[in-house]
């Protein structure tokens, strides 16, 4: 298919055309963008939306009821190669209007100021939460002016350098907000916040699909997934889900760039290409469910992700086989936006009120933080005098050329009655802030009419979203969900399904019960998966029809271990009483056999008791104090605060061999780092369920000798592991050995050490 270039499209903002009425005449008037560096899928343009110095260094923003989008400037982060001024009070969270109606932004209003690495925000009441490091505020918005701030967590962003802390708090269609980089979800409920354990996903920008499936991903890995709604695989404390959760969907990792890219281990082989242009993702972040009504329909459903290293965006086609997702690149060898400009530093792609797609730039010139900066990169980073590329930001949209984005509607004063019709609205954004806007404002003067669209079996996503709002307000009936089990759309069915849960155990079970019935021999795969999520939630008061049904949905997917894994689910503290119900004697080839056993019994192979710190006589108390500090801020976000490791990022470090094996060993792997498979506790990791590289740290300057012994030490002595003190002296001999090598480790040449230097 030919290939178009957007050519310059003149200035950013333009003055107020004569007519507009008076007071409308922007207060910013932007120095012209060239676009011409950009290559654009065929039918698409790219345009400025904002720039600075309107804004400056933005990495996340979230649109109001009324369509304007709020920014956050995180202005601290690596001003320079040293990472000098991460501790200055820079941060700011700023309003953006587009006043004239040209769809470009004009007057900016700061809401927030001196704010120290501010990282996300979204709305909720009549107000936003932000995440200011460690915390997590929300502040009542009063016409653009902060109110009262309550503290929401105190423990929102604890640890981790800048790269690797929760961010997003996504709004979902279950009502709950997410993050990235975290395990835990937020709810306003019964006049207070409430913050409950989830699953841990991603590592920066979280997305949902059209049916609330969440989407995230981590650098080296560009879209992962869910299969099933949150936290429908977490509700079994005997049994630990192993599939469904944090899916890699595509293995593809390739990318295209248009120029030579500097990235930070360009210099390991395979990294770059023949012309020195990155390979694969090494920079995956903020993706997005296109759900918007501006491209043509084949791009719904899209999951387009951003790689700032390389200074592209990519699109993927999803598709679904039964109950399992799966993407492919839409392209071959180019890219949905590349660019040649190396500031063009994409880190947040959103969907935006008028159905386009926004794209957050934090034109920069350094996007590595310090904590892992090579010397290799440095001497790029200088060479192109990309360290000089500061203070920038651009916001831009991406419009297909077949159709103008309109001015979207102010969703903000409409009244209740009238947000109902925008839940069916083919523009997600629309739908998504309408159910939020009722469920904040607990609109309970419209649940009649919600039950109306909950049964309007013509608008499909209009049901779904019908459900969840009235699920929001605590509003749900039977009967509402036996009128929206009548329309024949699968993912309509397993909103109804799922949300039958909530009479699971009074006196509407039974009643509720026959719906899941009626379900038995439906031919679609993702509506059996979910009754399998739901039937054991009423073996209590349904007692034995219930484990009857999920006993014929255990027959009839056998062989499917995301059902084995749903059915152990919904059966928390039921185990038992559903092996009563397997007795037939075609039943005991069940492979779901096993997995009731273990639960049953509740075991958990995978874990290990939760063990006390005890600070060995050889380390001082001052020492022990830098070494947890060093490990909770700089290791734990991939090891876990407990070193039991985190799915899709590391392994566990307690009773780890690596950990309390030879000195020398765990040195040198902190030093230079390690890639490729790993084996620990007999058990084999591998990307995509670790990272594929562990980076090194012996050209960070804030790593000395006896610092990194004091994280060593601590680390193998904390979570009942024992093993002997790390003295500088031994770092220093293995730093000064081994300091010409540039490779990271593999495990092989680990495990074939030289003996270790003397102590």
């Amino acid at each position: 298919m030919p290939r178009s270039c957007c050519r310059f499209l003149g200035f950013l903002l333009i003055v107020c055309a004569v007519g507009l009425p008076a007071g409308c005449t922007p207060e910013y008037e932007a120095p012209p963008i060239p676009l011409d560096a950009f290559d654009v899928e065929d039918d698409f343009r790219l345009e400025v939306i904002a720039s600075e110095p309107l804004i400056q260094d933005p990495v996340a923003m979230a649109f109001d009821a009324d369509g304007r989008p709020w920014i956050v400037e995180m202005q601290g982060y690596m001003r320079n190669l040293e990472g000098l001024g991460e501790d200055q009070p820079n941060g700011r969270i700023v309003i953006l209007e587009d006043r004239d109606g040209d769809g470009r932004m004009d007057h900016r209003t700061v809401f927030l100021d001196s704010l120290v690495l501010p990282r996300a925000l979204g709305f909720a009441g009549d107000g936003l939460l932000y995440a200011e490091p460690p915390n997590l505020w929300y502040v009542e918005n009063r016409g653009g002016r902060p109110g009262p701030r309550v503290l929401v967590d105190s423990a929102y962003a604890v640890g981790g350098n800048v790269e690797h802390q929760p961010n997003g708090l996504m709004r979902a269609l279950d009502n709950w907000i997410y993050s990235a980089k975290s395990s835990a979800r937020y709810r306003f409920l019964g006049g207070r916040w409430v913050k409950e354990e989830t699953e841990f996903r991603g590592q920066w920008g979280i997305t949902q699909d059209n049916y609330g499936r969440l989407f995230y991903n981590d650098n080296s890995n560009q879209l992962q997934g869910d299969l099933v709604l949150p936290n429908l695989l977490l509700r079994n404390p005997n049994h630990e889900a192993g599939y469904g959760t944090g899916v890699q969907l595509t293995d593809d990792q390739r990318v295209y760039p248009l120029h030579a890219t500097a990235v930070n281990r360009g210099y390991l082989d395979g990294v770059l290409d023949d012309a020195g242009r990155l390979r694969h993702f090494t920079a995956a972040c903020g993706p997005v469910i296109y759900r918007g009504d501006n491209f043509p329909p084949e791009y719904v459903g899209n999951a387009f992700v951003a790689e700032p290293s390389a200074n592209l965006i990519k699109r993927n086609l999803l598709g679904e086989a039964g109950a399992r997702v799966s993407a492919r690149q839409a392209y071959e060898g180019r890219e949905f936006v590349a660019s040649r400009d190396e500031a063009f530093r994409p880190v947040n792609l959103y969907n935006a009120p008028d159905g386009t797609l926004y794209v957050v730039d934090f034109y920069r010139g350094i996007i590595q933080h310090k904590t892992y900066l090579t010397p290799y990169l440095t001497e790029q980073i200088r060479a192109r005098s990309l360290d000089t590329l500061i203070t920038g930001g651009r916001i831009y949209r991406l419009v297909h050329q077949a159709k103008t984005p309109e001015r979207p509607p102010r969703l903000g004063p409409l009244s209740n009655p009238a947000l109902v019709p925008y839940l069916a609205h083919p523009n997600g954004w629309l739908r998504d802030t309408a159910q939020r806007l009722l469920v904040d404002r607990q609109a309970t003067n419209a649940t009649d009419q919600l039950a109306a669209t909950a049964a309007d079996a013509a608008h499909p996503l209009g049901q779904i979203h019908a459900l969840w709002t009235l699920e929001g307000l605590n509003a749900l009936t039977p009967h509402v969900l036996i009128a929206a089990a009548s329309a024949s759309h699968p993912k309509v069915l397993a909103a109804a399904v799922h949300l039958a849960e909530r009479f699971a155990q009074g006196a509407q079970a039974a009643e509720v019960l026959a719906l899941l019935q009626d379900l038995a021999a439906h031919p679609d795969s993702y509506v059996q998966l979910q009754r399998a999520l739901t039937l054991g939630r009423f073996a209590g008061a349904a007692g034995g029809p219930a484990l009857d049904l999920l006993a014929d949905v255990a027959r009839r997917h056998d062989g499917d271990s995301l059902f084995h894994h749903a059915i152990l689910s919904s059966l928390a503290g039921k185990e038992r009483r559903f092996q009563a119900h397997l007795s037939r004697p075609e039943d005991t080839a069940l492979a779901v056999h096993a997995l009731l056993e273990v639960a049953s019994l509740a075991a958990d192979a995978a874990s290990l008791p939760s063990m006390p710190e005890e600070r060995p006589p050889a380390i001082t108390e001052a020492q022990w104090a830098l070494g947890r500090m060093l490990y909770h801020t700089h290791c734990s976000s991939c090891h876990h605060a407990g070193g039991q490791g985190i799915a899709g990022l590391a392994p566990p470090l307690r009773a780890s061999e690596y950990v309390v094996g030879p000195a020398q060993r765990l040195v040198l792997l902190v030093l230079h780092g390690m890639t490729g498979p790993v084996t620990v506790r007999g058990r084999r990791y591998a990307p995509p369920e670790v990272q594929p590289v562990m980076p090194g740290l012996k050209d960070n300057p804030a790593f000395t000798d006896e610092r990194l012994a004091a994280l060593l030490s601590y680390v193998r002595h904390a979570w009942g592991n024992k093993a002997t003190v790390i003295r500088p002296e031994t770092i220093a001999t293995l730093r000064a050995r081994t300091g010409h090598r540039q490779d990271l480790f593999t495990e092989e040449e680990l495990l074939h050490l030289e003996p270790e230097p003397p102590r």
